[in-house]
């Protein structure tokens, strides 16, 4: 594919897109043909200018004006292989952005974590995605890279069918991004709870003709205590992670070679770590009332949107500081007592979450170039070659990526051998 750019960053000034832009620019690449688009020409500008110039082996990114019009758009897709789109709520402007780049046949990752706009994106877009070889990966930020390697890494260490994988997330507190908080409250207005809902079944996400899918029954609390894993509650990301994890299970079952594969007994669910029992109900029953609340009371979404940051804009972090996001998971192999798990994982970075998420997000786009270039034969991407994917599709070259940019990661087999 012959175009002027590798990749463009859509959304490039944003709280989020500024750190991608930043961390492409110092981790990309040296020779990395690429654009930051937007609708300011100003504020790209600015953005640019900013930029390390001492850094002087590397090219600094081009800016293009890109509304959200179709026209300006499909202009946009044509001119490059990759776009990453950091532009939200995606429920309002991440489809036309996606429409472009599957008409334009140029590849996409994006920072998303909206379950119910992806779901209802791959029943419309990926079968004219795979016909015209367009590699589409939402959900690549904290949802849902992590959970969806988690999930792959212990499947190559089990090397059998598994059974159901019982996942957490802890992490050091920021504050949201303004963007984080319209993407909420726009979900909330555009979806109603019976949408929610359907979008949050396990196998909504999934490809047709996955073939059977009889799972273990799953816990019927909210809140519950792991031998290995501590207090759990309930983790409000967790029906995007499950999404994103029930969809690569469905291309590997249907694509996938039978080693590869996670079995019919496959389920994920996802909680946040607690620090006691007594925190974990009250977690819990704090968001559900907050949720319940900003669904059915309108004028309290209105003053949640004005006491939120402006959306461009996120946490300002403090010279010192330290962070963490880590991620621990359990799976019992297929056949065995579900209560016992057959292999422990952990994943970690030491630093904040939307700086983990610039780097997962910038990373997902950098293999997903590789795999355009035709070095990472063997994943699921380059084996589909298009098709609403998931981040799990660039295999194991996303992680050994990850790992060089700080990802710490071990899995543990029970009984077994560390890998």
């Amino acid at each position: 594919m012959n175009r002027p750019y590798d990749l463009i960053v859509y959304g490039a000034t944003g709280y989020l897109g500024s750190l991608v832009v930043q961390y492409l620019w110092t981790h990309g690449p040296p020779a990395l043909q690429w654009a930051v688009a937007g609708r300011s020409e100003q504020k790209l500008a600015t953005l640019v200018n900013s930029l390390d110039q001492s850094q002087s082996h590397r090219k600094l990114p081009h800016v293009m004006v890109a509304t959200l019009s179709a026209e300006e758009l499909g202009r946009m897709a044509s001119q490059t292989r990759l776009v990453v789109n950091t532009v939200g709520p995606f429920c309002k402007y991440g489809t036309p952005v996606v429409a472009a780049c599957i008409e334009q046949s140029a590849a996409y990752v994006d920072s998303t974590g909206e379950h119910v706009w992806t779901q209802q994106l791959a029943a419309q877009w990926h079968e004219k995605a795979m016909a015209n070889k367009a590699i589409i990966i939402p959900q690549c930020a904290v949802e849902s890279s992590p959970p969806d390697l988690m999930t792959l890494l212990l499947a190559r260490s089990l090397r059998r069918p598994l059974g159901p994988i019982f996942f957490t997330i802890q992490h050091s507190w920021t504050g949201y991004s303004g963007g984080t908080i319209a993407s909420i409250l726009a979900s909330l207005e555009t979806y109603s709870l019976r949408q929610m809902m359907a979008a949050g079944a396990p196998r909504a996400s999934c490809i047709p003709d996955a073939g059977p899918h009889q799972p273990h029954p799953a816990p019927n609390l909210p809140v519950r205590r792991d031998p290995f894993l501590g207090d759990l509650t309930f983790n409000p990301s967790a029906m995007a992670d499950q999404a994103v994890v029930m969809r690569t299970w469905s291309l590997l079952q249907r694509y996938g070679d039978k080693a590869e594969r996670y079995g019919d007994r496959f389920s994920f669910q996802g909680y946040t770590a607690a620090q006691s029992r007594l925190q974990a109900w009250s977690s819990f029953l704090t968001m559900s009332v907050a949720a319940v609340c900003a669904l059915l009371f309108p004028p309290l979404r209105w003053l949640l949107r004005w006491l939120a940051p402006q959306p461009g804009t996120g946490p300002q972090l403090k010279p010192g500081e330290r962070h963490f996001v880590e991620w621990k998971a359990t799976v019992s192999a297929d056949g065995v007592d579900v209560s016992e798990p057959s292999a422990l994982g952990v994943m970690r970075m030491n630093t904040d979450v939307y700086s983990v998420c610039a780097t997962l997000v910038s990373e997902a786009a950098l293999t997903l170039l590789q795999v355009l270039d035709g070095k990472e034969e063997g994943c699921m991407a380059q084996k589909l070659g298009g098709g609403i994917l998931t981040p799990a599709s660039l295999g194991m070259p996303y992680v050994q990526r990850l790992e060089k940019a700080g990802l710490q990661w071990k899995v543990n087999e029970i009984d077994g051998e560390e890998e």
